[in-house]
């Protein structure tokens, strides 16, 4: 048994939580107010607090699956990822950050681990930033840190916030209109939650995982039209999912006074044109798998519709 800390308590810091549980590992769930998760020991500690890293308990590894507002990421990060080091420093403790594909910038092609992290605009930069910092540490032998990167996640309580989840399946599954972002009908990697924490816990005793970044394997691409079809197909439905798309223009005008849109004007490119990952590694050299489409999906209506959910075996 392993004693791990995890922090944040969002979507993907339950999944993790539920994955190391299951293993039979002793959890600690840090988030600023102190959040209870099931079966985990709740502990008040902000991230960015210059003094985290002395205050968090004796741990085997810890586990960044904390994300912060678009807003705020500039002045929220770059503390943050100086905590997690020193503390996983200060404690010998793996450090396995939960990362995603913004880094990279626009693809021209399916994103793989090793493709340069180019992003220009300003939350692609620091989340590259955020990796950079830790591989530095990583190969100064400070720490020894693994980032596990997915896309847009989908699967049962994802949260109102993402673009495959609760905000558009909400609507949908009531018979209203959905208002994806940007076109509809563009090929799209999304990452199964569970998948996304089952890799993430795997990854805090997994050796092999270390020194690099890894892709959670996911279904096949799909765009935002077939995967609300998927959806409707879990419910029992046979109608045609009714989308209106938020106009990209509209996104751009808001953005020239709000933060929080401007940090989605700068990611509209990933829903405009193909965002497709490259997964093999995981799936050649770790013997990973993603959950089909159609499951991840079902689980995401029982969830919505309060009722239990399939049970996938991995």
């Amino acid at each position: 048994m392993s004693s791990i800390l995890v922090v944040g308590a969002g979507p993907l810091g339950r999944a993790t939580t539920r994955h190391l549980i299951a293993s039979g590992d002793e959890v600690t769930v840090a988030t600023r107010s102190g959040t209870a998760l099931p079966g985990a020991t709740p502990l008040a500690l902000d991230v960015t607090d210059p003094g985290f890293a002395h205050q968090i308990p004796a741990v085997d590894a810890i586990v960044a699956a904390c994300n912060f507002p678009y807003g705020k990421w500039a002045s929220h990060w770059p503390p943050a990822i100086q905590s997690l080091i020193s503390a996983a420093e200060r404690r010998n403790a793996t450090l396995v950050i939960a990362g995603n594909l913004y880094g990279y910038g626009p693809p021209s092609a399916p994103m793989r681990e090793t493709d340069p992290l180019a992003a220009e605009f300003q939350n692609g930069r620091i989340r590259a930033e955020v990796w950079r910092e830790a591989r530095a540490a990583h190969s100064a032998g400070r720490v020894r840190a693994v980032e596990v990167r997915g896309s847009d996640y989908i699967g049962a309580t994802t949260g109102p916030g993402a673009h495959g989840g609760d905000r558009l399946l909400v609507p949908l599954l009531a018979g209203r209109v959905a208002q994806p972002l940007g076109d509809p009908d563009q090929p799209h990697s999304w990452t199964a939650l569970d998948d996304f924490g089952r890799l993430l816990a795997r990854a805090t005793r997994d050796e092999q995982m270390l020194g690099r970044a890894w892709h959670v394997p996911s279904a096949p691409p799909v765009s935002i039209r077939e995967l609300l079809t998927t959806a409707l197909r879990a419910a029992g439905s046979t109608a045609e999912p009714r989308m209106r798309p938020v106009p990209s223009w509209l996104v751009r005008t808001l953005a020239l006074g709000s933060p929080m849109m401007r940090g989605l004007r700068d990611t509209l490119y990933q829903f405009e044109q193909p965002f497709i990952i490259d997964d093999s590694d995981a799936r050649t050299l770790l013997d990973e798998t993603s959950t089909p489409l159609a499951e991840t999906m079902a689980a995401a209506v029982a969830a919505l519709a309060g009722k239990p959910q399939p049970v996938v075996a991995h």
